[in-house]
């Protein structure tokens, strides 16, 4: 929170005898608001009072009775307690509720990390496409492509029955999907063809998701600790309400707002020298294509950087090099992104495949290797780029920073 939002004060009067699943119904609220993702509440003990009864209570020194009066201040954002106060009212029955706007003066996030106290809710992508699970195989990874989704959730009725990966696509002998997506029509047919009769329930996993009010920080470790790309993102009732991964996360830290007085700054973020990987992939843009392209096939950022020396001058990738390849090289590069690398190797081995590293690679995205991390995401994703090429003071190879990179290191400033 920052002076200026809309804010309100949710106040929720209970007494210490109300109770639920055995625990004191004060903590149970406390427990729930907390994992809804709410700002901050408190619960206040009250010293004496009375209700609609008229009977009047008081906790005297040595008297802290079953009757005592507590009262739960939960102060947040309008929109989000308008959010979460609906997911209570089955837990507090009757309970006495009051809401009231404020203002603040001052609201102070020390050491919030890139993500302050926002919560899933506030970015995560809720138009995407979902598929049933008799759908085949073969269209739904045609899906995925085309949609550039990083993932596909499967629905059967109203229930998320499971989720489609861009990796089952090797489990099932499918081509990497983001080079599916640069293929013509013939050629995406022929490269599913032996998907057709299987249905998505076979390839699908079961789902891991995400509360909708998780706090960002939260899930962005989960990521990182699972190895995902993203997580489905279900409501409060169990429903698929959209999809939270890597790039919601760099939007999520880079519309930050880090410009009030009053809201204390972190660390400030760390140069991209310390997030890059160092080692990175390099061929010369007069080898021949079929050699790099095998070489990028092993790389594990699937990119190769071509030097002039110390000096980049380009950079192939899966799609850009599905995208420009040609015949003879076609045919072979098409097999070997089907697991069939032997034309490829053939034709690498004779240096036959008619084009050079140059013909398929493009300009490529750099970097300083003095830039800030916001630097280097705001240029991911306003490129549209899934790494960027990172050069020193004197324009030489320094390394690459890749988006999961940057997700590792705002994930450790959390």
């Amino acid at each position: 929170m920052s002076a200026g939002e809309p804010l309100q004060c949710v106040r929720i009067y209970l007494s210490e005898r109300n109770s639920a699943e055995g625990q004191p119904l004060y903590l149970i609220v406390l427990d729930r608001l907390r994992r809804e993702g709410a700002s901050g509440a408190t619960a206040l003990r009250g010293i004496a009072g009375f209700g609609a009864g008229h009977r009047l209570r008081t906790a005297g020194i040595a008297d802290f009775s079953q009757q005592t009066p507590i009262i739960i201040e939960w102060l947040d954002r309008a929109e989000r307690v308008a959010r979460v106060l609906p997911a209570l009212d089955e837990l507090l029955g009757e309970a006495l509720i009051t809401i009231e706007d404020i203002r603040a003066y001052r609201a102070a996030l020390r050491s919030s990390g890139p993500f302050g106290s926002r919560s899933v809710a506030d970015v995560a992508r809720g138009d995407i496409t979902t598929v049933p699970p008799d759908m085949p195989l073969a269209t739904a990874f045609d899906r995925l492509a085309r949609s550039r989704q990083p993932l596909l959730a499967v629905v059967d009725g109203q229930r998320l029955a499971g989720v489609i990966l861009p990796e089952d696509a090797d489990r099932f002998g499918a081509m990497p999907l983001e080079a599916l997506a640069e293929l013509d029509n013939d050629e995406r047919s022929a490269a599913l063809a032996h998907l057709a009769a299987r249905p998505v329930r076979d390839a699908m996993r079961e789902p891991r998701t995400i509360y909708i009010e998780s706090p960002l920080a939260h899930t962005v470790n989960l990521l990182v600790e699972w190895g995902l790309d993203a997580l489905p993102v279900t409501d409060n009732e169990g429903r698929l309400a959209g999809v939270f991964g890597v790039e919601q996360a760099l939007r999520a830290a880079l519309d930050g707002d880090y410009s009030s007085i009053y809201v204390r700054n972190a660390e400030p973020p760390p140069p991209v020298s310390l997030i890059m990987q160092m080692l990175v992939p390099t061929a010369s843009a007069s080898a021949d294509a079929a050699a790099v392209l095998l070489q990028m096939l092993q790389s594990a950022t699937r990119t190769v950087v071509l030097v002039n020396g110390f000096y980049p001058t380009g950079a192939m990738s899966i799609p850009e090099a599905t995208r420009r390849v040609r015949e003879p090289l076609r045919p072979a590069w098409i097999a070997a992104l089907l697991g069939d690398r032997s034309p490829l190797a053939a034709l690498a081995a004779s240096s036959a495949s008619g084009m050079t590293a140059e013909d398929l690679a493009t300009a490529p995205a750099l970097i300083s290797s003095h830039a800030s991390e916001y630097d280097a995401i705001r240029a991911l994703l306003e490129g549209e780029k899934q790494n960027l090429v990172v050069v020193d003071g004197e324009g030489r190879l320094a390394g690459m920073v890749t988006r999961r990179g940057l997700l590792r290191a705002l994930a450790q400033e959390g």
